[in-house]
């Protein structure tokens, strides 16, 4: 709360109501300027002036709706005294941005609302004064003849900063296009060599695959009769000339052996060709 010089007091008071109050309250609403632009703040004040000796002062109460103006502050009170009166002002800063704040043509006029105050007399009757607001000029920022214009003027200039780059995009184009070509051959290389250890592998299942079934017939062969055993050793014979020459070599000497190749040679020999394929 704030308090007005003797001085400001006598000259709003005779503003009011010279050279007396026409009744209990006199109200009165005022701009600081009565012709803004769109969007501008303006200063609205609402000062009541009362007999303290009729109204109580702390019931001084002032319902000041701004719309269709938007409240950019809140309201702040200030009293002050002289002689016998006492005067109550509320301001409050305002911008004026809805649509009643435009028009079509020229400047717009918004419709305020009344003010309106409510206090309590020394009586205990309940009082009320109403007051309205000035009328307020509301001006747009662009004209027709701006709007009209194929380009609007603007305050701050609106073009584009110029364009710099840290690498020429030709240069970073010819760079990417490098970097793809690296990366394609690169995994095209490493395709081959999965392709080419897969290939490895799945002949290494299919040679021990071969080699096991060699293995089983020679195994059902020394049940059967010599020339079963002769096929089964050679078989097996061809498959380890790949793999252990001199295991390839005890398989043909003992296929051919004479008179026939014993059962119990040829349970030795399967023995070392496992444990050879298991080293």
């Amino acid at each position: 709360m704030r308090r007005l010089g003797a001085a400001a007091v006598v000259v709003v008071a005779a503003a009011l109501a010279p050279p007396a109050l026409a009744g209990p309250l006199t109200v009165r609403a005022t701009f600081d300027d009565a012709t803004v632009e769109f969007g501008a703040p303006v200063s609205a004040r609402v000062t009541v002036l009362f007999d303290p000796a009729q109204v109580r002062a702390g019931s001084v109460h002032v319902v000041g709706d701004l719309a269709p103006l938007t409240t950019l502050t809140v309201a702040r009170t200030m009293r002050a005294q002289a002689g016998s009166l006492e005067l109550v002002a509320v301001d409050r800063t305002a911008a004026c941005i809805t649509d009643p704040c435009v028009a079509a043509k020229g400047a717009a006029t918004p419709a305020l609302q009344r003010v309106i105050v409510t206090a309590q007399s020394r009586a205990g009757r309940m009082l009320r004064a109403s007051a309205p607001w000035p009328a307020l000029t509301v001006r747009g920022r662009v004209t027709a003849a701006d709007v009209a214009r194929g380009r609007p003027p603007f305050l701050a200039n609106t073009s584009p900063r110029p364009v710099s780059y840290g690498i020429a995009p030709s240069t970073l184009l010819w760079l990417l296009i490098a970097a793809a070509i690296v990366l394609a051959l690169a995994g095209a290389a490493l395709a081959v060599v999965e392709a080419r250890a897969l290939a490895h592998r799945r002949r290494g299942a299919v040679a021990i695959d071969e080699l096991e079934r060699a293995l089983r017939l020679v195994r059902e062969a020394e049940a059967r009769p010599p020339a079963d055993r002769r096929r089964a050793l050679g078989l097996l014979a061809r498959l380890l000339d790949a793999r252990d020459g001199r295991l390839a070599g005890a398989a043909r000497t003992l296929a051919w052996s004479q008179p026939e190749p014993e059962p119990a040679a040829v349970d030795h020999l399967v023995d070392d060709v496992r444990h050879g394929a298991g080293s």
